[in-house]
């Protein structure tokens, strides 16, 4: 594969305000990105892993989906988690198949000689660690990124008067996806390292926090969005060398 880019994203219903960020990259960067967008199923998860293990050690793998500490997260069906049925199940299985330990230590070794962003939540724990001890010249990896109301019911957040979760909801979407597709679309094409990349998504985070604290007045949830961009700022680690570019 002589493409500079592969971007890698999993299936998942939840995870489908991502492709902002694929389809602004692949508009920026059409002839130099691959992207793989792994099915529901077994043979497309292992085809993908085929495709990084093959994929150039001069470019670099983006994993956009949900993961955790310890492994990032294959494909879910759209009925995952209901009530199944048999017959749909048997004529489409792929409506009910989930796979959540697909990426780990049994086969980080994929990652060997290349440059990796795991989009993904706590990303930057042993997940990033494993994957540099197994051969990634650089990983970096996020902290917890709550992207959905559930997710911001975890976080306690329903217990505050006068709080939308729907509206912070949507707004850390949009902004997740604003700060990554411009920050990599820069870090492309300046040639930046990954530190230096790290540096321009809390220059711009930081835009946005004070976008929010400043100019948002009116929006009653504004210090509750300001606080989880800081968050996703403050969680981004990286491992390896630091210095490596993005793509070489």
């Amino acid at each position: 594969m002589d493409k500079k880019i592969l971007i890698v994203h999993p299936y998942d219903k939840s995870t489908s305000f991502l492709d902002r960020i694929k389809n602004h990259l692949q508009t920026e960067f059409s002839e130099d990105i691959h992207c793989f967008n792994v099915k529901p199923n077994e043979a497309s998860h292992k085809q993908c892993l085929s495709a990084i293990n093959n994929f150039s050690t001069k470019g670099l793998v983006l994993f956009m989906g949900h993961g955790k500490s310890n492994c990032l997260y294959g494909a879910k069906g759209d009925f995952y988690g209901s009530l199944e049925n048999e017959l749909v199940k048997t004529e489409n299985p792929e409506k009910y198949f989930y796979e959540d330990n697909y990426i780990n230590e049994r086969n980080l070794s994929i990652f060997e000689g290349k440059r990796v962003i795991s989009l993904s939540c706590n990303s930057n724990g042993k997940i990033g660690r494993k994957a540099v001890e197994c051969g990634a010249k650089v990983f970096l990896g996020f902290g917890d990124l709550p992207t959905s109301v559930g997710e911001l019911e975890e976080q306690g957040e329903e217990s505050k008067s006068g709080v939308s979760l729907a509206r912070i909801e949507q707004a850390l979407k949009t902004e997740i996806n604003d700060i990554v597709k411009k920050s990599v679309r820069i870090g492309i094409e300046k040639n930046y390292s990954f530190l230096e990349l790290v540096h321009l998504i809390s220059f711009i985070s930081n835009q946005k926090i004070s976008h929010y604290l400043v100019n948002q007045k009116k929006v009653s949830e504004r210090k509750i969005i300001a606080n989880y961009i800081y968050s996703f700022k403050k969680g981004i680690k990286i491992y390896g060398n630091k210095y490596e570019k993005l793509i070489n």
